[in-house]
């Protein structure tokens, strides 16, 4: 997913809604009902929070897809992490970003305007992969708030 949002801008529903599926047929086979509930709460807390980012064009709907499947595989406080990771590594992109373009001059000599930068695309499923991962790290090195060590 990550790949296909750096390549094509686009995480597609062909993995994000199987990925969700299985993350609830794993819950059921992990600790019915407990593991299962926690699961479907992380699938629509993170909708319910999403759907009006996405209606807002701050945010694209695969990436709140992205994050319904993160939440399927493996709950609400996981999810939670990542998405709070993943913000960080997006605001670290956005700003390292900005700061390049706008102190860099282009081939004519002059400096992209403050309008032009914020019609800029940043694969933002990138970082929240990143977030992702740094999640798992956190998780399986017991540093996770609530993790089981």
């Amino acid at each position: 997913m990550v790949f296909t949002d750096m390549r094509w801008r686009r995480i597609p529903n062909f993995v994000t809604y199987p990925t969700m599926l299985l993350g609830l047929a794993f819950a059921v086979f992990e600790s019915f009902p407990n593991a299962f509930v926690d699961r479907l709460v992380a699938i629509v807390a993170v909708f319910a929070i999403g759907y009006p980012i996405v209606a807002g064009r701050m945010l694209k709907s695969g990436d709140v897809k992205f994050l319904m499947a993160v939440g399927a595989l493996r709950g609400t406080g996981f999810v939670l992490f990542s998405a709070l990771y993943g913000s960080l590594v997006g605001g670290l992109v956005a700003l390292l970003y900005v700061a390049v373009r706008r102190l860099a001059p282009t081939a004519n000599g002059e400096h992209v305007s403050v309008a032009e930068l914020m019609r800029s695309w940043i694969p933002y499923g990138v970082a929240l992969g990143i977030g992702t991962l740094v999640t798992l790290w956190l998780e399986l090195a017991g540093r996770l708030p609530g993790a089981t060590s």
